[in-house]
């Protein structure tokens, strides 16, 4: 009769093992932590992608049924048209929809009224950073809408940003820290 020899793993065995695990485990490791930052990106460009769609959709609504002064029926809420016809204001007629200025409220307004997302967004009151919602909004004087995408991002970090303006459609994607 012939018996069986069952042999299990010896110590240097193991210790090899473990050892290419751990080499593995350290060079992998931040390969699948950058996947976070690059899901965030990839939602950024995907909500900003959308707002810009919007705005060419609601643009071009505005062409179809005329050039009209009055709000086109589009999206959610009340928008009105800049004279070259992009959105310009929600639930009230712009200031002036040839030089602006665009209101506080209009930019958060605008993207709510745009875009049917889970995204929250909320208009910047002293910094963008710390965030509780998803992206931060800010208007300036030069007439334009700044979109910041927070989630994920700490203070110093480049951010997504997108920037609008409602006076020429101009849609911009870039990156950029709090310049508000």
């Amino acid at each position: 009769m012939k018996k069986s020899r069952i042999r299990g793993f010896t110590l240097i065995e193991l210790v090899v093992v473990i050892v290419i695990l751990g080499v593995l485990a350290v060079t992998a490791a931040p390969r699948f932590l950058n996947y976070q930052r690059d899901a965030h990106i990839a939602r950024a460009d995907a909500a900003f992608g959308a707002f810009a769609n919007s705005v060419q959709l609601y643009q071009a609504k505005w062409l179809t049924q005329g050039e009209p002064e009055t709000p086109v029926s589009y999206g959610s809420g009340t928008i009105y048209p800049s004279t070259p016809g992009y959105p310009m204001s929600v639930g009230s007629a712009p200031v002036d929809p040839t030089v602006g200025p665009i209101r506080g409220s209009d930019c958060v307004a605008m993207w709510n009224a745009l875009m049917q997302v889970d995204l929250t967004i909320r208009p910047l009151t002293s910094t963008v950073l710390p965030s509780d919602t998803d992206i931060v909004s800010w208007y300036t004087s030069s007439n334009q809408c700044t979109y910041y995408y927070t989630t994920g991002y700490s203070d110093g970090e480049e951010m997504p940003l997108l920037l609008y303006s409602p006076l020429t459609g101009i849609i911009e994607k870039t990156t950029g820290r709090n310049n508000a």
